[in-house]
């Protein structure tokens, strides 16, 4: 649990040229945090991030949103040009991470920015 009160705010950062697209679009959620990206050296481009009460819900706000929307969402426009999934660290940290292919990039962008524009939580 957090020791003060948190607020939602948004933070400029520098970020791979391609992942850029991915994290500004996702930024579109008001509730999701990004946590780390990296465009890789095999092709794709991931982003790993965190949903909604993660300090007091820390699976369940997650996996609601990866599970019951973004991924189903992703996979209907996208195919296995974009995969997302949850992970448990081995602090005991709940994560997701989204990875596109790079040739991919613009339309998943597009495709999350359509999504977020339409969500309602």
């Amino acid at each position: 649990m957090a020791a003060h009160e948190q607020v939602w705010a948004k933070v400029n950062a520098p970020v791979d040229r391609g992942a850029a697209p991915l994290v500004s679009a996702l930024s579109g959620f008001p509730k999701l945090q990004t946590l780390e990206s990296c465009e890789d050296l095999q092709g794709w481009a991931w982003v790993t991030f965190v949903y909604g009460q993660h300090w007091e819900r820390p699976w369940e706000d997650l996996a609601k949103f990866v599970l019951g929307f973004l991924g189903p969402a992703l996979m209907a426009e996208l195919g296995d040009r974009a995969r997302v999934s949850i992970q448990v660290t081995e602090a005991g940290l709940y994560r997701a991470e989204m990875a596109v292919q790079k040739g991919a990039i613009p339309a998943t962008a597009k495709v999350l920015e359509k999504l977020a524009s339409e969500f309602t939580d």
